[in-house]
């Protein structure tokens, strides 16, 4: 089978593997698509450390059952599933606790394992889901990320006629706005610096589009929400427009910081304003069990798949589409990765 393997810093290799066959426990998956994540990026410009070459790179994905190994029972060949990339060690006390996106020694798919950017993948069975035959591979790949941002969601623990402020409209960020807007916010603003993606989001539902290389965003924000925004929430994964929009948030309100930063930078926050105002400041890291809502979600169609992933580019193309990931995004948002 052909398979794109990350052997060393920004470099990936299209390799002839053999097709693997599944243990005890394990689906053998046809993959149907896979999406390209930021993540991705990142690990092949050697950022991550839990990913080391060679591997076969690709998280979100979606695919068919093509053979069950030994004790599988949920499953059967020719369902339609989304996976759950991420697998806690079981064992450490937040594994026990449920928290398996804090695992002390998760084994990831696409990091660790071989992931989705080949023909055949290996899944266990406990973090493939099923999905209906309907959700075509926009909805697949989808799943994974939507299972992140309704993490993040269920943490805001949101307030009914509330505001809320998303920084950042690529396809994290469009995801909280379907979201938000599906929730009881009564004000829904985003900025995005690209002319494409800030369109999106006004058809996706959110009220104001404020582009902050051209307009005042303080005042945009408190003109359309007087006293600041409940909620504040960072999709740009960049600290220079959480620092700018921080003020921007009112007293009892809450930021959530879900966009991954670089851990180099910061935050110049005062302990005294953090009192003073009651803020709250949190995180959101990989879905702990959400991924069964998500695929809910994708079926019920409340989520603008097709908008959403708007370029779909064959196995052999994968260098292609990581640049393009980079240098597309006035026209890109998703891009799915198919088997030739």
């Amino acid at each position: 089978m052909k398979a794109a393997v990350y052997v060393s810093k920004d470099t990936i290799e299209m390799q002839d593997l053999p097709i693997p066959k599944p243990g005890v426990g394990e689906i053998l998956l046809k993959v149907t698509a896979c999406g390209i994540c930021g993540t991705d990026c990142h690990i092949l410009a050697g950022e991550v450390p839990l990913a080391k070459p060679p591997v076969v790179l690709g998280h979100e994905i979606c695919g068919t059952v093509a053979e069950l190994g030994k004790g599988v029972s949920s499953l059967k060949v020719g369902d339609n599933v989304c996976v759950d990339p991420v697998i806690g060690c079981g064992v450490c006390v937040w594994c026990k606790q449920g928290m398996t996106n804090l695992c002390d020694a998760p084994t990831i798919i696409g990091y660790k394992l071989p992931g989705g950017f080949e023909e055949y993948t290996l899944v266990p069975e406990t973090h493939a889901y099923r999905l209906t035959s309907n959700v075509g591979i926009e909805g697949g790949i989808l799943a994974e990320t939507l299972a992140c941002v309704l993490h993040g969601y269920d943490r805001l623990n949101l307030r009914a006629g509330s505001s809320a402020l998303i920084l950042g409209a690529g396809c994290v960020g469009l995801l909280w706005t379907e979201l938000l807007r599906k929730s009881p916010i009564t004000t829904l603003i985003q900025t995005e610096i690209i002319d494409f993606r800030a369109k999106l989001a006004e058809e996706l539902g959110a009220e104001i589009v404020i582009n902050p290389t051209r307009d005042n965003l303080k005042k945009a924000v408190l003109q359309a929400s007087p006293g600041g925004v409940d909620y504040l929430i960072d999709a740009t994964g960049d600290a220079t427009p959480i620092q700018e929009a921080l003020p921007l948030v009112r007293k009892g309100g809450t930021v959530m910081l879900f966009g991954v930063c670089p851990s180099q930078q910061s935050l110049a926050v005062e302990p005294f304003e953090m009192f003073n105002r009651e803020l709250t400041i949190m995180g959101s890291k990989m879905p702990p069990a959400t991924l069964e809502r998500a695929a809910r979600l994708v079926e019920s169609g409340l989520i603008s798949q097709k908008k959403l992933v708007n370029k779909v580019l064959p196995l052999s193309k994968i260098s292609a589409g990581v640049e393009l990931f980079h240098k597309g995004k006035s026209e890109t948002v998703k891009i799915a990765v198919v088997p030739d």
